[in-house]
């Protein structure tokens, strides 16, 4: 289907991002065609006496005939009236598709609802990212083309913008949070600052999350969701104004921001610049609820230091 040999070769143009939606189709496609032989019991017998390994592989015969009976004559038939592949086919029926995932209103829809989930105490990235993970890699696969042939690179939205210039720190772009912690007055909040620092540099913000907390906190409910949104559309418009690059690498998750979004962008040092402006706005954004949140705990410590002195004194006497 993506790769028929041509003269006595096979291509390979089909088998990246630009065929990650083939490859899904075809895969449950082919999971629910043997499912569908096994509950229907339709199969080669063979007799109990047959050895199970060898009554496996016999069972995998008609699957196997069903599924290449079925999707190659389809292969055929779309390269004889269209003279394309099914890759190629199933790519210009998701083109609108993936053109709208790269758009600022659906970046920012994905952000809204990946931290609206996150603070209901679900892992909200993990799931947003998920469904996004094949428009990521059509996008990627469609720079690298262009950056081959020396031509500009045509998309934004990538795993890597949203890693390193969107979630800065970790979801909700909580590095400016720490930030503001690290000079905290507040001794619970100071100790979260320390604690979550280094892990921070490296996105993950699980000590700042349930530390806080900020799932269901309805302090930091707005700048939870406000500063990754805000950092979206700067760093979106910085790329379209070509101001900075755009992403034509995978980056391991866990690589401090600069860092990571530099190297995403083939070592662009604007991108590094622009990722710790984008943590100094986020810190901007939490500041005001931070103070708000300090000092509701400032009283709950005095409230509890002159409880923990009268039970002093009572001990004493």
């Amino acid at each position: 289907m993506a790769a028929p040999k041509t003269k006595g070769t096979l291509p390979v143009d089909s088998l990246g991002g630009t065929g990650i939606f083939t490859a899904i189709l075809v895969a449950i496609y082919c999971v629910e065609m043997m499912r569908f032989l096994k509950a229907h019991n339709i199969g080669i017998r063979l007799p109990e006496q047959v050895p199970p390994m060898i009554k496996n592989s016999f069972d995998l015969l008609i699957p196997v005939l069903v599924v290449v009976l079925t999707l190659y004559p389809l292969s055929l038939l779309i390269q004889a009236q269209f003279d394309m592949l099914i890759p190629q086919a199933i790519m210009s029926i998701f083109k609108p598709l993936v053109s709208a995932a790269d758009s600022l209103p659906a970046i920012l829809l994905a952000v809204l609802i990946g931290h609206l989930l996150w603070f209901a105490g679900i892992h909200g990235a993990a799931i947003v990212s998920g469904m996004l993970q094949m428009f990521w890699l059509t996008n990627l696969g469609m720079n690298q083309t262009a950056l081959a042939q020396g031509a500009p690179l045509p998309h934004i939205f990538m795993e890597a913008f949203w890693t390193f210039f969107i979630v800065i720190g970790g979801s909700g772009a909580t590095m400016g949070l720490v930030i503001c912690y690290l000079r905290s007055r507040s001794v619970h909040l100071r100790s979260i600052g320390r604690l979550s620092v280094v892990p921070s540099i490296f996105n993950i913000n699980e000590p700042v999350i349930f530390g806080t907390p900020i799932v269901m906190n309805p302090v930091f409910f707005i700048p939870f969701l406000l500063a990754p949104m805000v950092n979206a559309v700067l760093a979106w418009a910085a790329m379209k104004l070509d101001l900075i690059g755009r992403v034509i690498s995978v980056v391991p998750w866990t690589a401090p921001a600069p860092v990571g979004a530099a190297w995403a962008l083939g070592w662009d040092y604007r991108a590094a610049i622009l990722v710790v402006l984008l943590a100094m706005v986020s810190a901007v954004i939490y500041f005001p609820f931070f103070k708000v949140y300090e000092k509701q705990l400032l009283e709950q410590e005095a409230e509890e230091a002159q409880r923990s002195d009268a039970e002093n004194e009572q001990i004493a006497l």
